[in-house]
């Protein structure tokens, strides 16, 4: 299998040109007015079409290891930008709900319609290659992309096992955010390789939690992220604790199965026990459409910094309305392919606040 290196959601090739695409906000995804706890939600009759996929072979899940067995040796970072494969593969969003081995934003691809998250190395563009990738960059680049005066940064897991961070700290990038676990049951066998080696690059990096909040407390989900490997470091360069929450698979309900109080209660529940242990609120990685859904719009989390996964339509200035926890964002992702790895995110100031973000200890 082909090293993933980037993914773009699986959109047909025309939507990709045309320009970007909005999760969590705008016309484009509704809201229901349902509480997820008491009845199914009532599908937005606006919400996007299945997708077109490409003709490519679906991949298996890459890193999975069980927690009480030691993980196989990760593949060593890539120096050489050549070395990287070109080409393009697709991951099944079945086969990561099947193990259990998710990438982020996959449940925000899902819940758009796509059956496969494609990815395409940035290699690719940069020979000439044809790859859905160079679709994604080149609408990037008309719409202004990326978010100008911004700190470029970029998010991996082990789908993504041999990245090239020295080659990403070329292309611009100053941070990172690495998986470490997701729920209680899964650990990343490329994780510490990872985030190790992200700071010998010279990279702020933080480690991230895909929450599974119908297997665990947020307590339990927390303390399995500590448990392996998960940390925080008061060395100045380490970001806060991510908690990636986004819609459920079609089995577990978009907001698996809780109530609008009881998701509010598991998000505080994994804040209590992130803070107890680091002093510091994670920060929170959503759509202000699943945060409308799932928490009722919660103004109950202004202390956490906010990763807002939105793709703008028309510019890159802006990612629009946020939950009402928030009057502004902290962390963007605002494209899932581009010229870095993984998917492209960006911080809201200059390094100089970012430096004394990472800095912060509570």
């Amino acid at each position: 299998m082909r090293a993933p290196i980037s993914r773009l959601l699986g959109l047909g090739t025309a939507a990709v040109v045309a320009g970007a695409i909005t999760f969590g906000s705008g016309p484009a995804v509704g809201v229901t007015a349902t509480n997820p706890g008491t009845a199914s939600p009532t599908p937005s009759a606006a919400a996007p079409s299945s997708p077109t996929q490409p003709a490519t072979t679906a991949t298996t899940a890459p890193g999975t290891t069980a927690p009480e067995t030691a993980a196989e040796p990760p593949a060593p970072e890539s120096t050489d930008p050549a070395a990287a494969p070109s080409g393009v593969d697709q991951l099944s969003i079945a086969e990561m709900d099947r193990t259990g081995n998710h990438t982020m934003g996959a449940g925000i691809a899902a819940h758009a319609g796509a059956s496969h998250v494609t990815t395409a190395s940035p290699d690719a563009l940069a020979v000439g290659g044809a790859s859905a990738q160079a679709f994604s960059a080149a609408s990037a680049a008309r719409a202004g992309g990326p978010p100008p005066g911004r700190v470029q940064g970029f998010d991996i897991s082990a789908w993504q096992p041999s990245v090239n961070f020295l080659q990403a700290y070329r292309n611009g990038a100053r941070f990172v955010y690495v998986k470490a676990t997701e729920g209680t049951s899964y650990v990343s066998s490329t994780y510490k390789q990872q985030y190790a080696t992200a700071k010998q690059r010279n990279l702020y990096r933080g480690g991230y939690v895909y929450a599974q909040p119908s297997q665990a407390s947020g307590a339990a989900t927390a303390n399995y992220f500590f448990k392996h490997g998960g940390q925080w470091s008061k060395d100045g360069k380490t970001l806060p604790p991510l908690l990636d929450i986004e819609y459920g698979s079609a089995a577990q309900g978009t907001c698996y199965g809780k109530s609008w109080s009881s998701m509010r209660s598991w998000i505080k529940d994994f804040n209590r026990t992130v803070v107890a242990k680091t002093g510091r609120y994670p920060a929170i990685y959503t759509t202000t459409d699943w945060w409308k859904r799932c928490t009722n719009n919660s103004n109950q989390f202004s202390k956490n910094p906010l990763f807002v996964a939105i793709y703008p339509v028309k510019n890159f200035t802006t990612p629009g309305t946020l939950g009402r926890s928030w009057s502004k964002w902290t962390f963007w992702q605002w494209a899932a392919s581009g010229t870095l790895p993984g998917d492209q995110d960006v911080y809201r100031n200059d390094i100089t606040y970012l430096k004394r973000f990472a800095s912060r200890t509570s």
